[in-house]
């Protein structure tokens, strides 16, 4: 008989609770801008996913208020999912309503997206200093002067500023556990979302984290709601300008005249260097404006002992210390 995994279990049923508990909690809120007609039948429904650990397009619930109860809920097949995203978009007025009793923490990358999302909070939210904080997550993989830019923004704007780590820095933790790529993407939890979560865990109260993503940022961002539960950062999790286009993002901040991001003069991503979706020209360039980071990503290339190169060409390893000649 096969052994029963009672942590396991009782892991998943508390991830359950919690997640039953955030989406009452949304459901009681009564938003207008998240609310559907239930293409299954017909009554007003909030649509609601639940994040799965491995799958791509998470489920699609749709909730139904029950006063005498728990909420009545079915999960939707993949053609109602796609009708219900398509009809969703958080509105100023439901927005305002959902931090009206909460703390936000806007997670502040130093890239465009999430520069537009921080001032279009200001610009929404009454009161918003007050009722927000940003974080910012240093990798310990970026360049020096992001953090500079999200210092000189935060200071510009007069909002408060929180810098995260992880415990163990990028390098210390890529020459014991390899490189990341695309199947052990060990780095962006972390690298990310723990810094964020062991934060979290630290504030009392009601909360919420607020982040740049876009639907036009790829398909699967594209079936996302702007408004569901983080498992990791144990709180709601949402995304304002989730339907926001590229255009509209750089009309924003054009209008604004928000400060420019270091990213554009470096020529290369300056958020984070992972060694994850890099090419050999990214690293090329990388050597040109930040040959020190470039030497440690070589040194941790070394400590592979040859299992491992950043770069592949046509199958083949090509070690980054031959980018220097």
């Amino acid at each position: 008989m096969a052994r029963r995994d009672t942590r396991a279990d009782a892991s998943r049923a508390d991830a359950d609770a919690e997640w039953m508990t955030a989406a009452s909690t949304v459901l009681n809120l009564n938003l207008k801008s998240l609310t559907v007609d239930c293409p299954r039948c017909g009554r007003p429904a909030l649509p609601f996913t639940k994040w799965v650990a491995g799958r791509s397009e998470k489920p699609l619930y749709a909730l139904h208020r029950d006063h005498g109860g728990p909420p009545e809920y079915y999960q939707l097949d993949a053609g109602e999912a796609s009708q219900v995203r398509g009809n969703v978009a958080l509105s100023k007025t439901d927005l305002r309503h959902l931090l009206r009793k909460t703390k936000g923490f806007v997670l502040f990358s130093g890239g465009k997206d999430s520069l537009c999302l921080l001032s279009y909070l200001l610009d929404t939210i009454s009161n918003a200093r007050e009722r927000m904080c940003v974080l910012h997550v240093d990798t310990t993989a970026g360049f020096p002067e992001v953090g500079r830019y999200v210092r000189r923004v935060c200071k510009k704007l007069a909002v408060e500023l929180r810098v995260v780590k992880p415990k163990r820095d990028y390098f210390e933790l890529a020459k014991t556990w390899g490189i990341p790529g695309f199947s052990a993407r060990w780095c962006c939890k972390e690298l990310k979302v723990k810094p964020v979560r062991d934060f979290l865990s630290s504030v009392e109260g009601p909360k919420v984290v607020l982040d740049g993503i876009r639907a036009a940022e790829s398909y699967l961002r594209s079936t996302y709601l702007p408004v569901w539960y983080h498992p990791e950062f144990r709180c709601l999790s949402v995304s304002p300008i989730l339907g926001w286009s590229d255009e509209q993002v750089s009309s924003y901040i054009e209008d604004k005249r928000l400060p420019k991001s270091p990213a554009a003069d470096l020529g290369c991503s300056a958020e984070c260097w992972c060694g994850a979706y890099k090419k050999r020209s990214d690293f090329e360039k990388l050597l040109k404006v930040h040959p020190e980071i470039f030497d440690k990503l070589v040194e941790v290339e070394e400590a592979q002992n040859g299992r491992y190169t950043f770069v592949y060409e046509k199958g083949q390893k090509v070690p980054l210390s031959s980018l220097r000649t």
